[in-house]
């Protein structure tokens, strides 16, 4: 036990070594006018990481900076909660559906034709996603085309669905462990909170005023960064004058 004690202790002092060193490298790399790192006279084409200061493994870069758009594929979001709104793409385009579900009691499914937007209610569910891409513009979006989990519960959907072969103007059905949702066409919901903490594994992109930090300890600027296929976690958070403040980790073939 004392020498989990002591392991735990040497863990903790490692790790807040190397926050405390990455902090002082992003503020030696940014200017009292970037705005939290959009790049004012930018940064020399060729600079290093401060001496001490612990660099990207190798095949990885560290992302700084303020992102105006991002393109994540293949993240992961563990819930979403409800309540929440779906967007087709296209008016009467793709959809989606619910299945197995229970309305007055009977085992049925649930068919949205996206001819409306799908607003989505829970006492306290949600859903288990899957993989999704998140599109990142004025705000974050969640592509949710694919098959996810729906938490048991119950809901109501107040638009026009089919519940079986049947048209309703609204329905109420409970999910069980067994019950699926699949999205299609485009379908998107925008993220409740301003904040995005998320990891994934497939292609990701970001777009805006870019500082990337290599295994070899030089530090360039970037307009553009894409992960051609690895993994990546990312924090966004929204940055004052608009864009999102960006601390990013990408893992693979990047250009």
């Amino acid at each position: 036990m004392k020498y989990f004690a002591g392991l735990l202790a040497i863990v903790a002092l490692v790790a807040g070594a190397t926050v405390g060193a990455y902090r002082a490298w992003d503020r030696a790399t940014h200017t009292r006018d970037d705005n939290g790192g959009v790049l004012a006279g930018g940064v020399p084409s060729s600079s290093t990481l401060p001496a001490g200061t612990p660099a990207p493994a190798d095949g990885q870069v560290i992302v700084t900076g303020t992102v105006t758009a991002a393109h994540l594929e293949g993240a992961t979001i563990a819930q979403l909660a409800t309540p929440i709104t779906v967007t087709p793409a296209t008016r009467g385009q793709g959809g989606a559906t619910i299945t197995p579900v229970l309305v007055n009691g009977k085992p049925t499914s649930i068919e949205w034709t996206a001819g409306q937007p799908l607003p989505l209610k829970g006492d306290g569910g949600g859903l288990a996603l899957g993989p999704i891409t998140v599109e990142v513009t004025d705000g974050v979006a969640l592509v949710l085309d694919g098959v996810h989990g729906v938490l048991p519960g119950t809901y109501t959907i107040a638009t026009s669905v089919a519940v079986g072969s049947q048209p309703k103007d609204s329905v109420t059905f409970t999910a069980t462990d067994k019950t699926t949702i699949e999205f299609r066409g485009g379908t998107t919901t925008p993220l409740a909170t301003p904040d995005l903490t998320v990891e994934g594994s497939g292609a990701a992109s970001l777009e805006g005023s870019l500082i990337v930090a290599h295994p070899n300890r030089t530090i360039t600027p970037a307009s553009a960064i894409a992960l051609d296929g690895g993994t990546y976690s990312i924090k966004l958070t929204p940055a004052e004058g608009g864009g999102f403040t960006v601390q990013a980790t990408l893992q693979g073939p990047v250009h």
